[in-house]
């Protein structure tokens, strides 16, 4: 069998990795080839695997070549199933995927909510695609895709890397500062003010020592360096580089945070809230989209309203003070991790999920009515 994964890019962000992730761990069976606009740091990972990865960049931003190559690739492989992860190369596939009768997944859908542009030709080519699948169960609900066409698989984190860290980071001390690590892109969907000032309320209490690390990039970064410039000088908070891997900053950490403003854009499947669980940390999150899905209320950490400082700077507190119940919260949603949210069974799920497109195409192609 051979799958053709589609994507617009390999950059440093949680879609790429779940889709090196799962490039480089599909059964021998499945033969693959990933195919891009741009390149990034994941592709390494891909190529060291040894799976065909072909980059076609734009010259232009109405360039039609990639989109030709493309059409060609899958002609000339037809592949069994093609797996576009973003809507761009999903569009470009369509036109060979209909003519050819290969099946497409439609995978594009990685937050919970539908984006105020690009939204009506996104449903024109979910039209086409012989399935949906989102991240989460909130992605679906907000793009209206039914229970025929549409499925949830889960992102998942991979053990290994907590593996490679463990041997070079250490976990936080209690003779430290409560220290609370936010792992994001800083964009306007993730809500780094909020936790600026729930780090001004805190630090001003003078009854403890806290710690801050807003570890992201991104073009809201210089405005929130700005910002915090009186906390990261008095050591409250600080802007440490992430680069591609940050599990080590996570280790240091007693809580995670993932505070997001859901009237810009409501969460998919985390892979930060993964990440901080995966560490044992407990996880302080907003009511945001799928996150609600991963992070169990008062089990693994806490879901607070949005754009509440004080909410969060309470829930913060209370943890601090509380060690049993941080410890406890952390180790529920560690054990949620090591259980649900695995690359096999991402892995499993992601190829029963090609099983089914290509028996649906085949079941069209013979006459027979689904159902």
């Amino acid at each position: 069998m051979r799958v053709l994964l589609l994507t617009y890019s390999h950059g440093n962000g949680g879609m790429e990795r779940q889709l090196s992730l799962l490039a480089r761990n599909l059964p021998p069976q499945w033969q693959r080839c990933v195919w891009s606009l741009e390149g990034g740091p994941h592709a390494e990972a891909v190529m060291a695997a040894g799976i065909p990865l072909i980059v076609r960049p734009r010259r232009a931003r109405f360039d039609i070549a990639p989109a030709v190559h493309l059409s060609r690739l899958i002609r000339s492989w037809r592949p069994d199933v093609v797996h576009a992860w973003q809507w761009m190369p999903a569009a470009a596939a369509v036109p060979a995927c209909v003519a050819l009768g290969i099946p497409l997944i439609d995978g594009s859908i990685r937050m919970g909510s539908v984006p105020p542009s690009f939204g009506r030709p996104r449903r024109s080519i979910m039209h086409f695609a012989t399935l949906v699948v989102a991240n989460s169960s909130a992605g679906l609900a907000a793009w209206r895709i039914d229970a025929g066409k549409g499925r949830v698989i889960y992102n998942a984190f991979d053990g290994e890397r907590l593996l490679a860290a463990s041997s070079q980071h250490p976990a936080a001390r209690d003779d430290e500062p409560f220290t609370v690590v936010m792992a994001a892109r800083m964009t306007p969907p993730k809500d780094f003010a909020t936790v600026i000032r729930a780090a001004r309320l805190l630090a001003g209490s003078g009854s403890a020592r806290w710690r801050f690390l807003l570890i992201g990039d991104g073009p809201d970064r210089a405005a929130l360096l700005a910002e915090a410039a009186d906390l990261v000088t008095a050591g409250v908070v600080a802007f440490p580089e992430g680069g591609t891997e940050v599990v080590g900053h996570i280790r240091a950490s007693h809580v995670g945070l993932l505070v997001s403003d859901p009237a810009v854009f409501a969460e998919g499947c985390s892979n930060s809230i993964m990440e901080y669980m995966a560490c044992g940390l407990p996880v302080v999150c907003t009511d945001s989209g799928g996150s609600k899905e991963i992070v169990r209320d008062r089990e693994s950490g806490y879901v607070i309203p949005p754009r509440d400082p004080a909410a969060l700077a309470d829930r913060l507190t209370y943890l601090r003070e509380q060690p049993s119940v941080c410890a406890s919260m952390g180790a529920a949603g560690q054990a949620r991790v090591e259980q649900e949210f695995t690359v096999r069974r991402m892995v499993d799920e992601y190829v029963r999920a090609y099983e089914e497109a290509v028996a649906r195409v085949r079941v069209r192609g013979h006459g027979v009515r689904e159902g």
